[in-house]
């Protein structure tokens, strides 16, 4: 590829990476743009799948045995265990009243989300913030911290669209522990995992209701 075809590409590149991580979302949470959070959640993983596509990488690595690093489930576990612990103690001192009431009160709504979230939300925002940002923008951001401190980044910029300061706070240690996994090898299946338990925990704690809309809202 040569100089000019190159920096023609990186200033679509840049382009495509200011509208869809920067631009949308913060239209979404100004409230310029009027679309529910999964339908657009959606049409952003629809969007990124065909352009995944169109560069001819279709694979998402959902198929066969998973590419995961040695010891990578000890950290997940481990890691996970530490942040529950930290949450809880957390959500007790600031709202004990929340504090898992949504299993406790609502344990049918609470077994539906524990079976769908990790389909329809976890999936397609390892696609999107994973998968496709690695995959578009390591040429931008290089192969190493940059790209995973910016996945993160926009991982945690898009949930501005929630309007609390919780759901960005939460989402940003969230991102980098997810796209350090993806960065090390793990592979697309992994993460989705990781990113399912650690939004069923939030969920079950009592946060849940920081990372809902509208009529999915839990308290």
């Amino acid at each position: 590829m040569g100089r000019a075809a190159s920096a023609s590409l990186k200033a679509a590149r840049w382009s495509e990476l200011a509208i869809l991580f920067g631009a949308v979302p913060g239209a979404l949470a100004a409230g310029w743009i009027k679309l529910p959070l999964m339908p657009a959640l959606w049409a952003a993983t629809f969007y990124c799948l065909w352009r995944l596509r169109l560069d001819g990488n279709p694979g998402l690595g959902l198929r066969g045995r998973p590419r995961v690093a040695p010891g990578e489930w000890r950290r997940l576990l481990l890691t996970l265990a530490l942040v529950t612990g930290l949450l809880v103690a957390a959500v007790r001192a600031l709202r004990p009243e929340a504090l898992f009431a949504f299993p406790l009160h609502r344990p049918w709504r609470w077994a539906l989300v524990m079976v769908l979230y990790p389909a329809l939300s976890a999936l397609p925002q390892e696609i999107v913030f994973r998968t496709f940002f690695f995959h578009r923008y390591r040429c931008l951001l290089g192969n190493g911290a940059g790209l995973v401190v910016g996945s993160a980044v926009a991982f945690s910029f898009t949930h501005l669209a929630f309007h609390n300061w919780v759901a960005v706070a939460l989402t940003l240690p969230g991102g980098l522990l997810f796209a350090h996994a993806y960065h090390r090898g793990s592979g697309l299946l992994f993460v989705v995992w990781e990113h399912a338990l650690y939004g069923c925990m939030v969920f079950t704690v009592g946060l849940g209701g920081f990372l809902a809309e509208g009529t999915l809202r839990l308290f």
